[in-house]
């Protein structure tokens, strides 16, 4: 059988997709992937990189953009669609598979108009818009949260959580250290909002400096400007623009300062770490704090948002945490209840039975 995922733009959108295609590759030999994106985001080298072949098309964003520019987008479109529609056929996709972002829109639609078995995957509790249109056209939604339900066909949906990447999902988790370790995620682009927080925070940090390590994934603008910065307050720090090894992070950490994408808090729920997260602000829907505040309601991080962080207000909420451990033993057993391992798997089952079922019945969806 043949897959052929759409999506990209970020990580967010990209590690879901790739673990759904090892999974699916781990069911036989025989199965091969493709994936659908662009030729200028992540997806330019984090699907080589994973060792899926890529074929673009010319899409761009709405969200965000100007009057001028969601015209542009809205004019190529049909050249998306053409592209995508030749991608599926000279693939001969048995499935398509849309992971979110503005590409999967094109990629999708363009299988349901074949007759191709069309399923998305929604990572977030409030839908993107893209996977909010297509769901009204696909045969399976699949959803992290059970938040999103409402957003989507009740008897076509279906939660399975966040699919993880193999090297989560296939490797053990690395033991911690001793000493206290703090571990700053921006994200995979990097965040000069945490950047800054966590530079002034540092004076206010000074009285455990010598009980504490930080590990602090900054994004190529502040790489040098951080580490000069750790290296001048005396603190044992680690800073790198961007680190592949995510698990390695995650298991010498005591607790993690993140963004709320919902990649990395599946992520943190599977490996079991407390959280302080500060959802990006300009989410689309500020979906990032509805993601984050499933974790909090239930006991599982803590959150700042954007309009209450500073350097000192982020300083006080490591502390707390160095300082009482039985909180942090309470968040991270609350977090784990949260992690659904057999989320790739369960896409796949599904994506199986639909691929099956359209063999049988060639005109299924013509009768939804």
């Amino acid at each position: 059988m043949i897959m052929a995922i759409a999506g990209g733009g970020t990580g967010g959108h990209l590690f879901p997709g790739i673990a759904v295609g090892e999974e699916f590759l781990k069911r036989d030999a025989d199965n091969s992937i493709f994936f659908i994106g662009t030729a200028h985001g992540l997806e330019s080298h984090l699907v080589p990189q994973a060792g899926f072949a890529l074929k673009t098309i010319t899409v761009r964003a709405f969200k965000g953009k100007g009057i001028a520019q969601r015209i542009i987008a809205a004019a190529i479109l049909p050249q998306a669609f053409v592209q995508s529609w030749r991608h599926l056929k000279h693939g001969r996709a048995d499935i398509v598979c849309g992971v979110g972002g503005y590409v999967s829109g094109p990629a999708v639609a363009a299988g349901v108009a074949m007759r191709i078995p069309a399923v998305i995957h929604e990572q977030n509790s409030f839908p993107g818009l893209s996977n909010r249109l297509l769901g009204k056209i696909v045969d399976k939604i699949f959803i992290s949260y059970e938040e999103s339900r409402n957003f989507f066909p009740p008897e076509r949906t279906m939660v399975t959580g966040m699919p993880l990447r193999r090297q989560f999902r296939e490797r053990p988790l690395p033991e911690r250290g001793e000493v206290f370790t703090v571990a700053v995620l921006g994200g995979s682009q990097g965040s000069r909002e945490i950047n800054r927080a966590m530079a002034t925070a540092l004076s206010f940090l000074a009285p455990i400096k010598d009980r504490i390590r930080i590990i602090h994934q900054s994004g190529a603008a502040d790489a040098a400007a951080l580490a000069a910065a750790y290296r001048q307050c005396g603190f044992d720090a680690r800073v790198e623009p961007f680190i592949d090894d995510m698990l390695s992070v995650y298991g010498g950490a005591h607790l993690i300062i993140s963004r709320a994408g919902a990649a990395t808090l599946a992520e943190i729920a599977w490996c079991g770490r407390a959280a302080i997260l500060i959802p990006y602000p300009y989410a689309a829907n500020n979906h990032q704090e509805k993601n984050a505040r499933v974790f909090v309601d239930r006991g599982a991080a803590l959150m700042l948002c954007s309009t209450e962080l500073n350097g000192q207000r982020l300083a006080q909420a490591i502390l707390d945490c160095e300082q009482h451990r039985d909180r942090l033993a309470q968040m991270e057993a609350q977090v784990r209840t949260l992690a659904q391992p057999q989320a790739a798997q369960m896409i796949v089952d599904s994506c199986y039975a639909e691929i099956r079922k359209r063999r049988k019945n060639p005109c299924a969806r013509c009768q939804q």
